[in-house]
């Protein structure tokens, strides 16, 4: 699949599409900053919606993501489509209703809530972030909808929709930001993100109508897929709690730090990491994840096998220069996107040095999502489970040692060095079982690789030197020369290096504007 121009390209689409949503998405988040900064208020609201986020995450979009795709592609290969439907929509009725019931409960129980993930809050903060919570929780709702019919939509291998539906949200937020913020403040923020998750169940609408979708109010627990997801479902939840309860674990030990303005600024690094991560990694990893789902269901080993080591190979190309590049120019990168208003230079160095070591584990990150969607493709349920754990374990235990000695530093190393475990562990598996996902050529490969991201991490790094020395002033042009010249003459250098190292991958970007012959 990877090989193929057509297939480049979509991927290329998929990645310019999932690009605009998250730059609104940093419009929104430039324009919060710059209104609220590190404030209380900025705490409040961060450890309010990351809650949500992360409840959701928890409960459902693991069961979305992980088991209605394989379920509902068996169907479609089979050419059972009225089956297919009536799948989607018992699931999707299931997922309104453990929504509603989990927003009903959560909404009683805001407080406890808040005083167990953030209770270091300040006094005045924490009732703040309590009475967020319970405006925030209605969105669970909209978000179950929202991802059922995203995974509906991909595995119709409809793409683009769901890769911009972000973008509905983020306009309604920023609307919102500069006409109404004046006027209702922090709670209509509040009010505004669960209209944006309105939108974004919304906006597929169509998209679905023209797949021939149509919604029934039915459950039919008797259905085999849904008897098949729900045997899977536990295990494949546990399997990708990894990251939510990591992120909650750190929201907690965030919350006793610099008078909970940690919180916020773990928040935003992480933000600023996944909108570069996270677009090429999501995009592949949901490209390639129907794929894998049909060619394990048609026990075509080798193919599915060759998927996998493309993808790696892939995500391990544009990714490792991608860390470089954040680990040397952290400091500028979030002086240009969020110093601006009431973020100042202590919110950019506590934001900065958070983003330092979450980008340590950018490769792991990466690594680790493929591996998820060939694990969850293959309808294994225990191995990524057994890892998952292992690595919850081991961030925990290294976020409380290493917050102690390094504060909020120790908190992002923490989940970087739980991530890179989590990666090995789940390659060293996969090839195992299989074999063909690492070898000899792929290990000199990515060593090529990691050469040409050490030598233009050098040159960047002289590049940023000179601008740290040498320029004074902090106007927006200076700040943006100061990312755009180092990074885009690290591309300048990557490249055309990777291609004289014979490496294939070097190859993709150009294959986005090749015709298939």
């Amino acid at each position: 699949m990877l090989n193929t121009s057509k297939s480049v390209r979509t991927a290329g689409f998929m990645m310019a599409a999932v690009f605009t949503a998250k730059i609104s998405g940093m419009l929104r988040d430039i324009i919060i900053a710059s209104i609220y900064g590190t404030s209380a208020e900025a705490a409040a609201y961060s450890s309010a919606s990351l809650i949500l986020v992360y409840f959701f995450d928890i409960g459902i979009t693991a069961a979305v993501s992980s088991v209605f795709i394989p379920v509902f592609n068996e169907y479609l290969e089979k050419g059972e489509k009225q089956k297919a439907h009536e799948f989607s929509n018992t699931f999707l009725n299931i997922v309104l209703i453990t929504s509603v019931i989990i927003t009903f409960f959560g909404m009683l129980a805001a407080r406890p809530i808040v005083s167990l993930i953030a209770g270091g809050l300040i006094h005045d903060t924490y009732i703040l972030a309590v009475q967020l919570v319970r405006i925030l929780f209605p969105m669970l709702i909209f978000a179950g909808t929202a991802f059922t019919f995203v995974a509906i939509l991909q595995s119709y291998d409809e793409f683009t929709i769901p890769s911009i539906i972000s973008l509905a949200s983020n306009l309604i937020i920023i609307i919102y930001l500069i006409f109404w913020n004046k006027h209702f403040g922090i709670y209509g923020l509040a009010v505004a993100t669960v209209v944006g998750w309105v939108a974004q169940a919304f906006v597929q609408v169509p998209s679905l109508i023209k797949k021939g979708y149509r919604y029934r109010p039915i459950i039919n627990l008797k259905n085999t897929g849904i008897k098949k997801a729900g045997i899977l479902v536990l295990p494949f939840l546990i399997s990708t709690w990894v990251q939510p309860i990591n992120a909650l674990v750190n929201i907690h030990l965030a919350s006793w730090l610099n008078e909970g303005r940690a919180v916020v600024a773990l928040d935003y690094a992480h933000r600023v990491y996944l909108i570069i991560v996270g677009v090429f990694t999501y995009t592949l990893s949901n490209l390639i994840f129907p794929s894998l789902s049909r060619t394990n269901t048609s026990t075509n080993k080798e193919q599915f096998t060759a998927l996998i080591r493309n993808s790696l190979n892939t995500v391990l190309y544009f990714v490792t220069p991608l860390m470089t590049g954040f680990i040397i120019l952290r400091r500028p990168i979030i002086k240009l996107i969020y110093e601006r208003g009431a973020f100042d230079s202590f919110s950019t160095e506590l934001t900065s040095k958070a983003l330092l070591y979450l980008s340590i584990g950018m490769v792991g990150f990466a690594v680790k999502e493929i591996m998820n969607k060939a694990y969850f493709a293959t309808q294994d349920a225990r191995t990524p489970m057994k890892v998952s754990v292992l690595g919850i374990l081991v961030n925990i235990a290294l976020s409380i040692i290493l917050s102690k000695t390094m504060g909020l530093a120790g908190i992002a190393l923490a989940s970087s060095i739980a991530s890179i475990l989590i990666a090995v562990l789940l390659v060293f598996f996969m090839q195992r079982r299989y074999g063909g996902i690492f070898d000899k050529k792929n290990l000199w490969n990515y060593s090529k690789t990691l050469t040409a991201s050490l030598v233009m991490g050098i040159i960047v790094y002289f590049l940023h030197s000179y601008f740290t020395k040498n320029i004074i002033t902090s106007t927006i042009l200076v700040k943006l020369l100061a990312v755009a010249i180092p990074g885009l003459t690290g591309i300048a250098v990557y490249i055309p290096l990777t291609l004289l190292m014979g490496l294939d991958m070097a190859r993709l970007p150009f294959k986005i504007f090749k015709k298939d012959p």
